[in-house]
């Protein structure tokens, strides 16, 4: 059988050898007369189906090994001889003598493995079968159906042949450090690949030609493959890398799933194929399990133990025209929302969808929705409607209780700030997001920000942290009788720099036994809160040049916005999450750019320190609507994965 070395230095060693004098391979036994030299091609290239390759060899050693089998046919194609591999050890390069026959003065084809099967078939009627559960505890590669045309005699009565891959490879690097995973034992590895409702065939019966490479299926075929260990199942620590024969029936875009077994746990993630796959190429999986958001790890009961899920908040801008002339409209709201079904987070919260709530819906075919409570359609009075707007996938997610909740207190009337055009309020959502993973969520837009100071004695301030007090309350009384965690996401209309957040919020909730985090503090600002009555910290984007009121900050991540993520643990849950990323995603929301320069304002740079008087110019990205979205990636875990 065809072997794999498991290494990188060595698949670098194999790699070389093909180009080497046959004479000094390790493994090879020079041929002898009648005999065939059967070299392997390596695969005419390296692809990366899933993220990025783990390293820069890109290499795999396929090799022969004791016991193989080749069959051979002469130039009329209808007589068959089988030829075994002549000496001990692995190598690239072989010698193969007929069996119990004499060899061919002429061999012209051969294919690989032989099989009894095959032994009356002509060479374009051979059968063959890619298995879809491959045992690894020999470490062969099975299903590497091979073909091989003669090149030269070789001048001492043997012919030289050069084997190619029917089918695809794809490589396969483990990495499950940072899960449950590590330090267990692995029993399998299974990849299944789906298009849309239907599995797409990677293993199974086809007919193949040994003349040209044709081959066809001949059955139904299976849309899944499990590699297998059983002896000498490894142990999972280092990054594990091991191969699979799959047809190259795969589509860029098409959905992976791949699931690892160990003794105690499971662990299933999926991944979209970043390329279309072709006979003879080698396709990398790096599967670093920590690194991909979709995973989820299961014990022995089928209960979650830990996973990933990642939520957006986002200002859609939805005013009507009349009301705001500036805003994304019909068809910016139908961009926001094709952007959105694209990208896939697991739920959304919006604000302000009113007016072209149709278009973003309509744009979100993967999504199950909310409560929508209409547009703003008098502007002269209250609206019975929140403008909030809530979200999550259809697959995978479910939301539920959806409970709606109005602010005891506003300020602004219909023209400072319009905070009383509308019902503003906040809604409370009990989100699954895997089997027995249930998170509270609170989806929320705020009154808007005043400019007489940033104390209480400011009626916008005041009614601002009223609500986010109310909100507060309503949350730690939750979360005290349902045990569940909790996220606050949304519009709040507030800064750090300008509210005393940290007064109102996080410590009243810390005091109370719970605890609270910002990601976006955690993660871009290493854990300070921003500190409260100084200027704004602005994104890049968002600056307008005030040199007075604001500073701008080194990118788009260390400033801050005004639509905020907090999360809350209860230590009596049984689970609890992590923020383990947080992005303004201004890139993927751009619906064009412009060059920008300002003189003499104060920056700060990419780590923290404050740079006055000076002259900027860079590239602003401007978004379809006036916010950019906030987006932070949980992972959750029970509290009792060490049992």
């Amino acid at each position: 059988m065809s072997k794999y070395f498991g290494t990188v230095a060595v698949l670098l060693a194999a790699q070389l050898l093909l180009f080497s004098c046959t004479e000094d391979v390790p493994g090879y036994t020079a041929p002898g007369q009648g005999q065939i030299v059967a070299r392997i091609t390596p695969p005419a290239a390296t692809r990366t189906a899933v993220g990025n390759a783990v390293d820069g060899t890109n290499a795999v050693g396929i090799v022969w090994t004791d016991g193989d089998e080749i069959g051979v046919f002469s130039a009329s194609g209808t007589v068959q001889k089988r030829y075994a591999k002549v000496g001990q050890g692995t190598a690239p390069t072989a010698a193969f003598a007929a069996v119990g026959t004499t060899a061919f003065d002429s061999p012209v084809y051969a294919y690989y493995p032989y099989s009894e099967n095959n032994a009356s078939h002509n060479v374009r009627s051979l059968v063959g079968t890619l298995p879809a559960t491959q045992h690894m505890d020999e470490g062969t590669l099975q299903g590497d159906y091979k073909i091989g045309n003669a090149t030269t005699p070789t001048g001492d009565g043997s012919y030289e042949f050069e084997f190619k891959h029917l089918f695809s490879l794809a490589r396969i690097t483990l990495n499950a450090a940072g899960t449950p995973l590590q330090g267990e034992t692995l029993k399998s590895l299974t990849l299944s690949v789906s298009r849309g409702e239907s599995g797409v065939p990677i293993a199974g019966n086809f007919t193949f030609s040994a003349e040209d490479g044709r081959w066809q299926q001949t059955d139904e075929g299976q849309s899944a493959i499990t590699l297998e260990w059983n002896a000498s199942a490894p142990v999972l620590g280092e990054p594990l890398t091991c191969y699979m024969s799959l047809f190259p029936l795969i589509q860029s875009g098409d959905l992976f799933t791949i699931t690892a077994r160990t003794d105690h746990y499971k662990a299933t993630f999926t991944a979209n194929s970043l390329t279309s796959f072709e006979a003879e190429h080698i396709y990398t999986f790096p599967v670093t399990l920590d690194n991909y958001e979709t995973i989820k790890v299961y014990d022995n009961e089928g209960a979650v133990v830990q996973g990933k899920f990642t939520c957006a908040a986002l200002n859609v801008d939805g005013l009507p025209i009349f009301i705001n002339s500036g805003g994304p409209g019909s068809n910016g709201t139908q961009a926001i929302g094709r952007i959105m079904n694209s990208l896939g987070y697991d739920f959304i919260a919006v604000s302000e969808d009113f007016e072209y709530h149709d278009e973003l819906a309509g744009a979100m075919s993967n999504y199950n929705l909310g409560t929508y409570r209409g547009t703003v359609s008098n502007p002269f009075g209250k609206n019975n409607t929140d403008g909030l707007g809530f979200y999550w996938k259809k697959e995978g997610i479910t939301a539920t209780g959806e409970t709606m909740v109005e602010f005891n207190e506003s300020y602004g009337g219909l023209t400072e700030g319009a905070n009383e055009l509308i019902a503003k309020g906040f809604r409370h959502y009990v989100v699954t997001v895997a089997e027995g993973v249930a998170v509270d969520v609170y989806i929320t837009h705020m009154n808007t920000f005043g400019d007489k100071g940033n104390t209480e004695a400011d009626p916008h301030v005041h009614a601002q942290l009223s609500q986010l007090r109310q909100l507060r309350d309503y949350v730690v009384e939750q979360a005290a009788a349902n045990k569940r965690p909790a996220i606050i996401m949304g519009d709040t209309n507030m800064r750090y720099t300008r509210h005393q957040i940290v007064d109102n919020l996080i410590d009243p909730v810390t005091a109370g036994g719970l605890q609270i985090a910002d990601p976006w503090v955690e993660l871009q600002r290493g854990g300070v809160y921003p500190e409260w009555n100084t200027k704004s910290l602005m994104i890049r984007s968002k600056f307008g040049g005030d040199n007075e009121n604001d500073i701008l900050c080194a990118n788009d991540q260390r400033g801050e916005v005004v639509d905020k993520m907090w999360y809350i643990n209860v230590p009596e849950a049984s689970i609890r999450l992590q923020a383990i990323s947080c992005q303004n995603n201004v890139d993927d929301f751009a619906s064009g750019t412009e060059q920008v320069s300002y003189s003499g304002v104060t920056v700060e740079d990419a780590e923290g320190n404050i740079l006055t008087g000076q002259d900027v110019s860079y590239v602003r990205v401007n978004g379809y609507a006036d916010h950019f979205p906030v987006v932070v990636t949980f992972e959750y875990t029970h509290t009792d994965i060490d049992r």
